[in-house]
Parts: C-alpha cells; sequence; structure tokens
C-alpha cells in the first residue's frame, strides 16, 4: 500500500528527469524486469546468410571478374527455434511489466512524447532525448541571462577579479559546448560592461587604456580585456596597499615614541612601610597614607575612651557627694532629738 503510494507520487515532467530516471530504473528491478531494456531477440528463421556461388570459373574469369555470390536463407535448428521462442516470450513479458510502469509514471505534459504501442526501451530512450534537450535549452537561456546581467559589485581585491574573470570564461565554454555560446568580441564587452560604476576606478581606468587605444572596441577579445583589467586591479590595489602599509608604519612609530604615560619615573618613595618604592613619590605613597589614616582613627578612639571614662568617674563623685550629705543631714536629726529629749528631762525634774 504504501509502495503504490510512493510509486504513484514519482510523475516524469520537464524539470525532473534526474530523479524520475533512478526512481524507473530502481522500480523496474524491483519487478525483475530490467532486461525490457536488452533489444528484442532477433529472429532466426528471418535470418539471411551470403555465401561464394558453387560454380567453377575459369583461370581467365578468376583474373578479370569477382568471385560471383549468391543470397540463400539456412533453417535454424530445432534448439535454436526453442531457446529463440523462450528468450522472446520473457522479454515480452519483463517489456510488458516495464512499459506499464513507465506509462503510469509520466505527466500529462509528456505523454504525448511516447507512442504506448512501442517497447519500454524506445519510451525511455525518446523521453530521454526530448526532456534533457528541453531542460538544456532552459539552462542555455539562464546561463546567457547570467552572463549579460552579472555585475561586479565587491570591493576589488586580485582574487575576487580573478573568480569574477573565471565566472565569464567558464559560462561561456558551457554554452560552446552546445553551440549556443557568445562571440569572443561581446563576452568582452560584457566582461568590460560588468564593471561599469561612476564609483569603480577599476572600470574607469581599463576603459580608458581601451578607448584610447589604436585597436577598435568591436576588435578588442576576452583575453585582451581581461588583461586590461588585471592591469588596472594591480594599479589600483598597489596605492591602497602601500597608503595602508605607510598608515600603520606612523602608528607603529608614533606608538614606539610616545612617552610611556602610565609609568613613573620621578624619585623613589622614603616610606618605611612602602612595599613599591619605585613607583611612586613619598607624597602619594599609599602605604603612608594608609597607616596615617589608621593613626588618626586610634587617636580618636583613645579621646573618645578618655571622655567616656571621665563622663563614668564624674557620674560617680557625684553620687558619693549625695551620699555623705544624707549621712551628716541624719546625724544633726539624731543630735537634735537627744538634745531636745535632755531638756525635756531638766524640766521635769
Amino acid at each position: 500500500m504504501s509502495k503504490q503510494k510512493i510509486d504513484s507520487s514519482v510523475k516524469l515532467g520537464y524539470d525532473n528527469w534526474n530523479l524520475w530516471d533512478r526512481y524507473i530504473k530502481s522500480t523496474i528491478c524491483r519487478k525483475n524486469a530490467y532486461v525490457a531494456f536488452d533489444p528484442e531477440p532477433v529472429n532466426l528463421s528471418a535470418q539471411l546468410q551470403t555465401v561464394p556461388a558453387a560454380a567453377a570459373m575459369t583461370t581467365m574469369m578468376s583474373m578479370t571478374a569477382t568471385t560471383p555470390t549468391v543470397t540463400v536463407t539456412t533453417a535454424p535448428s530445432a534448439e535454436e527455434l526453442k531457446t529463440y521462442r523462450e528468450e522472446l516470450k520473457e522479454w515480452r513479458t519483463v517489456n510488458n511489466v516495464a512499459a506499464g510502469i513507465i506509462l503510469g509514471s509520466i505527466s500529462d505534459e509528456v505523454e504525448h512524447l511516447i507512442n504506448p504501442e512501442d517497447s519500454a526501451k524506445d519510451m525511455y530512450d525518446i523521453l530521454k532525448a526530448e526532456i534533457l534537450k528541453q531542460s538544456s535549452g532552459s539552462s542555455v537561456y539562464s546561463t546567457r541571462i547570467d552572463l549579460i546581467c552579472k555585475k561586479f559589485k565587491d570591493t576589488p581585491t586580485l582574487d575576487n577579479s580573478e573568480k569574477h574573470l573565471t565566472f565569464y570564461h567558464s559560462k561561456n565554454a558551457t554554452l560552446l559546448a552546445v553551440g549556443t555560446g557568445f562571440d569572443d568580441s561581446f563576452l568582452a564587452f560584457l566582461l568590460l560592461y560588468s564593471f561599469n560604476s561612476l564609483e569603480d576606478l577599476v572600470w574607469s581606468m581599463a576603459s580608458t587604456n581601451i578607448a584610447t587605444s589604436d585597436v577598435p572596441i568591436n576588435k578588442w577579445s576576452f583575453n585582451q580585456v581581461a588583461g586590461k583589467l588585471r592591469e588596472a586591479m594591480h594599479n589600483n590595489i598597489r596605492p591602497a596597499e602601500a597608503s595602508s602599509s605607510g598608515t600603520n608604519q606612523s602608528a607603529l612609530n608614533a606608538a614606539t615614541n610616545k612617552p610611556t604615560s602610565g609609568r613613573y619615573s620621578g624619585p623613589p618613595c622614603t616610606y618605611a612601610g612602602c612595599l613599591k618604592p619605585k613607583t611612586h613619590s613619598t607624597e602619594r605613597c599609599y602605604a603612608k597614607e594608609r597607616d596615617e589614616k589608621n593613626k588618626e582613627k586610634d587617636k580618636k578612639h583613645k579621646v573618645k575612651r578618655a571622655k567616656k571614662k571621665a563622663a563614668v568617674s564624674s557620674s560617680e563623685s557625684e553620687s558619693g557627694s549625695d551620699s555623705s550629705d544624707s549621712e551628716s543631714e541624719h546625724t544633726q536629726k539624731k543630735r537634735h532629738h537627744a538634745k531636745t529629749l535632755h531638756n525635756l528631762k531638766a524640766t521635769v525634774v
């Protein structure tokens, strides 16, 4: 079921010969019918054999004329006829299979090319010849269009310019192989025209050299135009390379002669705790600045501790003074009560 779907999906058209060719051959092989592409067995009964005449000729006749011949039919043997009939039967069977596969695998646009009564091999050969001829015509047309419309749009370099020249030479060689190539002078014009750009120095230099030469423009060959373009390409690239090289050398010299602003060249640092004295001065020593900041912090911390201690001592002294005042007041009260009591006793007596 799946094989039938695959088989029916491949239909020969004008644009899929290679795919269809592989498919049709593999299908016929799977059906054991590839013998259909062999010639049809020859009928032995129809074969004719030419033999010399049996009549004796005189010496004079043999010297003045050729030996006459006659055509006779030789009857094949019974074994040869049996073999022929078996081979013919087998060939017709596989031919019907192969022809059926081919007729079922062509589209409506190409079915008019063949006669269903022909052998499978004849149908295959006709389809191949007609479709490849059509495909070749389409390829020729597109190749000619490519050559006419080709433009050189890249930044000119020796590499891409050679590829551009090779494109024209190889494509036209393909066309010449089938008798449809451009003549040499027209191909030279197409090559030169592909550089036609007001901003392209290669076009300007090459076209000027050609226009000012003694050779008429229609007499220039492809190789001559290619040579002028190569010459213009070399002349166009060398100044640019020289300029680029000069610029790079100037930049290198400037970098070499430029003072290194990031490197310290003054007197070294004399601070005792400095680890890299040659990289800065004493005034800008990080270790010195760090230690001074730490000393300042320690000093502030000591002052703060002293103030806190003084505040605690003041608080304790005030507390002690209050305590002594209350004790003296209590003593005075006791003395007053004692004196009052003594006075009362004296009065009573």
